[in-house]
């Protein structure tokens, strides 16, 4: 079994024997620099917010769960409190933690 990563392990070395380096990202045509994470983050207000808003800017929630939202929210006349995400079905404490910076009531 260990036969199958010699091969690798050899073209490896031969590459970086050669003198092979890394081209950045922003010098091949067509190709833009990597975004930063803090420029993709941003707040999403869960009392005005349409599904697809929702679904963009938080971990782990789809369309539909973010349906499943804005159900919840017409029911309720809005959110007062963030926990209350944690009634909708499928938004457990491990969603809404991973989300909590992200979420605002307004």
């Amino acid at each position: 079994m260990k036969l199958k990563f010699i091969p690798i392990f050899v073209a490896s070395s031969l590459f970086l024997a050669a003198g092979a380096q890394a081209t950045p990202l922003s010098a091949l045509p067509g190709l833009s620099p990597v975004v930063q994470s803090e420029d993709i983050e941003k707040t999403v207000n869960i009392n005005t917010s349409s599904a697809q808003e929702l679904s963009s800017a938080l971990v782990g929630v789809g369309v539909k769960r973010a349906e499943q939202i804005i159900k919840f929210r017409e029911q309720l006349g809005g959110f007062t409190e963030v926990e209350q995400l944690l009634d909708v079905k499928g938004i457990g404490i491990k969603t809404l933690e991973k989300n909590r910076s992200f979420i605002t009531i307004e």
